[in-house]
């Protein structure tokens, strides 16, 4: 394993692949080495290295002025410079190791809580907030919002606690990243006050593995998310249950309406293309795990992935899916573009919206398969943790917040607002979700059946593996076994 990191920050194809690699010179086995008592990380050699790789690896801005990109929340984005990177790499390191334990002011312990941007309702979370601080009148609690960008928001976090910043208190993990920043130090140990049994019991099965590490509980679960099929119910006469009915309806519907895309999907090069791919890996019946080895090079993957290059040579999917994020996808559908789309339940909120042109006029389905069965959803979501460099004196009171913002009426209130189905198995039982959000409560049998990406440690550096590979044959570049065999190669190196 030692070898495998090594071997990457040798050679590194990314800021986020060399920031990983440098907990390696400054743990050993999971531990953590302690914090310099006498001079904080600025101003330290390894600082200055850091600072003139971040800069050297940064990206360079854009000539042209970049279109705003519209956030699943509805804000505007913008794609981060290089000067938003060196700031992540060098300015969150800077201040790693100012905020000294007991430095509260005025008597209030000052509870900082980072997340990104609020999905739907925003309300309904600050009123959990709100309820908080009322309870809590010794806390002053502060909210920072960071950007809607999965892979620009772990480099921050993980810059941050590599440098054991005590400037995080509590903040929303994404479900891939657990097993990642608990072998490495970052998380507090909560099994003492949320027990791995309780979790196990309480909780939907894939959500309770994710936040459980070497049988201990590192997060609560704050919400899910699981992948659906959206259809027109005006235009397909039922929902696909094979990937030959999608492929068929698609054809006769754009038959009759050449204007029409058969079926948008996410095929950007990101996390979310590795959904997609799973989810068709699992709909031609294979596994991406067998054991501790993840599996790719696979008949059944190979299968699964020339399914979804397929689509875009046949015509079924447009070409613009390679560029396509979740909300480019929604948008297509929801003007009316479109016969299918897969996406997660966020969108159902969004098409019900009065201004929506296909309200009334969608339906959602379990994702199809080879053979007619129910498919299997990449499952996401989000995990509520707690820094493990943050003041001992804050711990009560971080603890209070996520039992708070994790409670089953707050996973109810939520899902109801948000659209996000909830992670706790009494949610779905419960009369105000059946009448509130009946969509939500309804897709229980997705969720239970939803499955996790591979739960590693390591998942992160293989996920830059199988962005790079899968975005190589959706588009193209390489076929299906020369890209698996890249990518089985290039994991088993991380992981051995």
């Amino acid at each position: 394993m030692k070898g495998a990191y090594l071997r990457t920050c040798c050679a590194p194809r990314s800021l986020r692949f060399f920031l990983r690699c440098v907990l390696v010179f400054s743990s050993r086995g999971g531990t953590r080495r302690p914090a310099p008592k006498k001079r904080g990380f600025s101003g330290s050699p390894l600082h200055a290295w850091l600072a003139s790789l971040a800069v050297k690896y940064a990206p360079r801005a854009p000539r042209k002025k970049p279109r705003p990109r519209v956030a699943r929340d509805g804000s505007q984005t913008r794609p981060v410079a290089s000067a938003l990177l060196v700031f992540i790499a060098v300015g969150v390191i800077e201040q790693g190791c100012t905020r000294a334990s007991g430095s509260d002011d005025a008597g209030k312990i000052h509870i900082v809580f980072k997340h990104r941007p609020l999905v739907g309702n925003a309300s309904v979370f600050r009123e959990r907030l709100a309820d908080f601080r009322r309870a809590h009148p010794e806390v002053e609690l502060t909210t920072e919002v960071l950007p809607n960008v999965a892979d620009i928001t772990h480099q921050y976090y993980f810059t941050a606690l590599a440098a054991r910043s005590r400037d995080i208190d509590v903040f929303v993990a994404d479900i891939i990243w657990i097993h990642e920043f608990s072998r490495a130090g970052f998380l507090r140990d909560l099994s003492s006050e949320f027990p791995p049994a309780d979790i196990k019991r309480d909780f939907i099965e894939g959500a309770a593995d994710a936040v459980i590490a070497d049988g201990r509980t590192f997060a609560v679960p704050l919400y899910i998310d699981v992948g659906l099929l959206y259809y027109r119910t005006d235009l397909v006469p039922q929902p696909p249950r094979t990937y030959d009915e999608l492929e068929a309806f698609a054809k006769t519907a754009k038959y009759k309406d050449p204007s029409l895309s058969g079926y948008v999907w996410q095929a950007r090069q990101y996390e979310g293309l590795i959904c997609n791919g799973f989810e068709s890996i699992w709909g031609h019946g294979g596994v991406t795990t067998q054991g501790d080895r993840v599996t790719l090079d696979t008949p059944e993957a190979r299968a699964g992935l020339d399914f979804l290059r397929g689509l875009i040579v046949h015509g079924t999917s447009p070409a613009s899916v390679t560029s396509a994020m979740e909300e480019e996808s929604r948008r297509v559908f929801e003007q009316g573009r479109a016969v299918f789309m897969r996406n997660w339940p966020y969108a159902w909120t969004e098409m019900q919206k009065e201004e929506s042109p296909v309200r009334g006029k969608v339906g959602v389905a379990p994702l199809p398969t080879i053979t007619g069965d129910p498919g299997f959803s990449a499952l996401g979501g989000g995990e509520l943790v707690i820094n493990a460099a943050a003041p001992e004196s804050h711990l009560a009171a971080s603890i209070d917040l996520v039992r708070t913002l994790t409670s089953l009426d707050a996973n109810i209130a939520f899902a109801i607002a948000n659209g996000q189905p909830p992670p706790r198995k009494a949610a779905y039982e419960d009369e105000r979700l059946k009448t509130q959000a009946p969509f939500i409560a309804s897709l229980e049998p997705v969720v239970v059946r939803a499955r996790p990406r591979p739960v590693t440690a390591y998942y992160n550096m293989i996920s830059d593996v199988m962005e790079s590979e899968f975005s190589a044959i959706v588009t193209g570049i390489r076929t299906t076994p020369v890209a698996f065999g890249r990518a089985q190669m290039a994991i088993d190196r991380i992981t051995q």
